[in-house]
């Protein structure tokens, strides 16, 4: 088989590992008491069955990743196309500087257009939300830069031009986040079986929302997706990517907390729609927009940073 079929084979198989092993961590948890860990695993008992079915498939990434690197024989991050990087916090910082642009832009242009108002309350409810969200977007980010800029994009860079495996790149990258598991299934009620995860993976096409948010959003989470994959490109590593990606989930999320977007206001689209993908996944011109103008500050700033050696 080729590197090209091998990569693709992968992403399959984690899709599939991932939905048969998800009822089984729930029914391995649920049988444990809650009140181990000081009753933290109460609160993982307490999650919903797409919230195990969306762990389930990032563990199979990881796991299934070992045989799929022996197999395409990579040895080191260089097989990767990615290189030491001697100035890694100063990539974080302008990965990071780009994405308070995008944020800058953003925010006050919802407000502006009337589509979201500062709830009464966002005072308190940002400081509560900090912590939480600040862990969650610095997880998120280097979770998720490592399996689509750092393996996958490295994958494809071994069988093509660096341009044509950053688009190929970003459509995974897009299609997977708009993968709205429904949340049912493991609730109060509900029973979990082991053909559940195949079933919340079929539901999921059915939870999609009507064409033109799904545009909008794929629009959204594809350019992102290109813009992520040319940082590590330009930069031979990981950390400018993580730095603009952990800010975006930052903002968005602490935004989400503290804000109410206006249904009634939905006629703003092209311009600004409603966020999608658990309020992750901002749409319209006016995030695409953002995007654009936070990648070129970035190039900016990285106009004088010597092109990494991949040798």
């Amino acid at each position: 088989m080729s590197s090209l079929g091998k990569i693709f084979l992968y992403l399959a198989a984690v899709v599939l590992a991932g939905a048969l092993a998800a009822p089984q961590a729930w029914e391995l948890i649920h049988r444990l008491s809650p009140d181990l860990f000081g009753g933290f695993l109460g609160k993982i008992q307490g999650m919903p069955f797409h919230r195990y079915l969306s762990r389930s498939i990032q563990v199979a990434a990881i796991v299934l990743l070992i045989p799929l690197l022996r197999s395409l024989r990579i040895r080191s991050l260089r097989s990767f196309s990615l290189v030491p990087n001697p100035r890694p916090f100063r990539d974080l910082g302008i990965g990071m500087t780009a994405g308070l642009l995008c944020m800058a832009l953003m925010i006050p242009s919802f407000l502006w257009f009337g589509a979201c108002t500062l709830a009464p309350d966002w005072e308190p409810a940002f400081l509560h939300a900090l912590p939480r969200v600040t862990a969650t977007a610095v997880a998120v980010a280097l979770l998720e830069e490592f399996l689509f800029r750092g393996v996958l994009l490295g994958l494809l860079r071994q069988v093509m031009v660096p341009s044509v495996a950053v688009f190929l790149a970003a459509i995974p990258f897009a299609l997977l986040h708009f993968f709205n598991l429904p949340r049912g299934g493991g609730g109060e009620g509900e029973t979990v079986i082991c053909w559940s995860g195949l079933h919340s993976l079929a539901q999921a096409v059915a939870s999609l929302p009507p064409w033109p948010l799904l545009l909008w959003g794929l629009a959204t989470l594809f350019f992102a997706g290109l813009l992520l994959g040319w940082l590590t490109v330009r930069t031979g590593s990981l950390h400018a990517a993580i730095g603009l990606h952990g800010v975006w989930i930052l903002g968005q999320q602490l935004f989400n907390k503290v804000s109410v977007f206006q249904p009634d206001l939905a006629i703003l689209l092209p311009f600004i729609g409603p966020s999608q993908c658990s309020g992750a996944v901002p749409t319209g011109m006016v995030p695409l927009g953002a995007l654009l103008l936070g990648g070129f500050l970035a190039a900016v700033l990285l106009r004088k940073r010597p092109l990494p050696g991949y040798a």
